[in-house]
């Protein structure tokens, strides 16, 4: 595979070896550029675009080192090859530790030159989208407000973030647990690995232990193949232990041992492994009153609250109502190419005083719909209160009102779907995989219940 169209910058202070190279490259459709001396060579590369620097190792003004050196600390992205008609197996090494990509000896040979300009324009490329992704994935996950509450926890999280002590993040449910340990990986030294997570409460008590730890071939009904665990895939980064208070016992004693020695076990196997992995562990239930009531272990619970951030509810924190609705606001109006919608002063006035008992995750999701029902570009709180009257629970019945079984049963299947729903975004296949119903099932259901995808 050809990348047409870069554009290659070759250093050499011997034009018949510029002249080979500019037609070999030239004949693939790559741009070329040429210089011959090192101050050139910066020069050129300052001034315009380049995609691939192939450098001698040896120039009249400077060496090839010095001016790799200079061009990464300019542009790390772009993938630099030293040439020499001198190489030795030391220079390689010097060249590839400070940042260069390849070292070619002279000779040149054509077919060697173009694997190498291809390899070296496939990683620049790479880099250039693993950049992107950092920077889509610190944008997804941005936390916003200017409260004091809420800086509290931005303060919390940039003296953890540094370390590699458990964490463990407390709050209701759509408070933005999920934001907090993002930002805690993100400002830990193990941001460039991954950061896993998995949701305890979402997984059966018989499949959460292989889940986290894998499992070897056979060590179950099912288990037709090994399969690597959380903990290994998050080997030098962070998992994100979501709803932990809902981990069994078992599990529990399994992260116990983890945290403790840094070593797990897959299920069905006898072999230690030890892994590097940074436990970051999220609850919305009072993890110390379990411990206390033997719900939960004591001796984990201990471990895990060495540091402990607990992010407040959207009612504490007001103030940074208006702030999130602009956020989501440009953000949906971006996602859908649409116009910024305005709020009006006695709409935001009206959603800061509301209590948004979903928290953040509730305020997200109506201001999802208030772009697909605005009317205009200018919403007023006519518009607003119906959107939110219409999501408000109905009062239950009084107790001399009896109901029957089988309505009772209804109204609290109706209630937990409408819950996991909103909990995954209204996404079907992943609200279906959670409740463990296939898809087909989960609609029929829907229908039963009078629940559409419009509720």
């Amino acid at each position: 595979m050809s990348y047409p169209n870069c554009s290659i910058l070759i250093t050499d202070d011997d034009v018949s070896i510029c002249q080979v190279l500019r037609k070999i490259l030239e004949a693939e459709n790559y741009e070329i550029k040429e210089a011959h001396s090192g101050n050139e060579a910066l020069s050129l590369f300052g001034e315009n675009e380049i995609d691939l620097v192939l450098l001698d190792f040896q120039l009249p003004d400077t060496t090839g080192i010095d001016v790799a050196k200079e061009m990464i600390a300019q542009n790390p992205l772009v993938p630099i090859v030293l040439m020499s008609a001198f190489g030795t197996i030391s220079r390689a090494v010097e060249a590839t530790k400070m940042g260069v990509y390849d070292f070619l000896e002279k000779p040149l040979d054509r077919d060697r030159i173009l694997v190498t300009v291809r390899n070296a324009l496939a990683h620049g490329q790479l880099q250039q989208e693993l950049i992107h992704y950092k920077l889509d994935s610190l944008a997804r996950y941005q936390m916003v407000g200017q409260s004091p509450e809420i800086k509290r926890v931005f303060s919390l999280v940039e003296k953890i973030a540094p370390t590699n002590s458990p964490v463990l993040i407390l709050g209701e449910n759509g408070v933005g647990k999920e934001l907090v340990a993002q930002a805690i990986h993100n400002q830990s030294p193990r941001a460039n690995k991954a950061l896993v997570s998995i949701n305890c409460a979402a997984i059966p008590d018989n499949l959460l232990e292989s889940e986290l730890f894998g499992h070897t071939k056979g060590a179950f009904t099912g288990a037709n193949m090994a399969k690597k665990g959380r903990f290994e895939m998050a080997d030098g980064g962070s998992l994100f232990l979501d709803e932990i208070g809902d981990m069994s016992f078992s599990a529990q004693a399994k992260l116990l041992r983890f945290l403790e020695s840094g070593e797990i076990q897959r299920v069905g196997s006898t072999q230690v492994a030890t892994v590097d992995v940074r436990i970051i562990a999220a609850s919305n239930k009072n993890l110390k009153q379990m411990a206390a009531d033997k719900t939960f272990r004591e001796d984990l619970y201990y471990r895990l609250e060495i540091f402990t951030i607990t992010v407040p509810p959207l009612r504490d924190r007001r103030s940074d109502i208006p702030l999130l609705l602009d956020f989501f606001l440009s953000k949906y109006a971006e996602t859908n190419k649409t116009t910024k919608p305005i709020l009006t002063p006695a709409a935001i006035k009206y959603l800061s005083g509301f209590d948004w008992p979903g928290n953040i995750r509730q305020l997200r999701n109506f201001v999802e719909r208030l772009m697909i029902m605005k009317q205009g570009d200018l919403i007023d709180l006519n518009e607003v209160v119906p959107l939110i009257e219409a999501k408000e629970p109905q009062p239950a019945l009084s107790p001399s009102e009896p109901k029957s079984l089988q309505q009772a049963r209804d109204e609290f299947e109706r209630d937990y779907i409408l819950k996991v729903l909103d909990e995954n975004d209204w996404k079907i296949t992943k609200t279906a995989e959670v409740l463990h119903l296939d898809r087909a099932n989960l609609y029929r259901k829907l229908r039963g219940l009078g629940i559409t995808t419009s509720s």
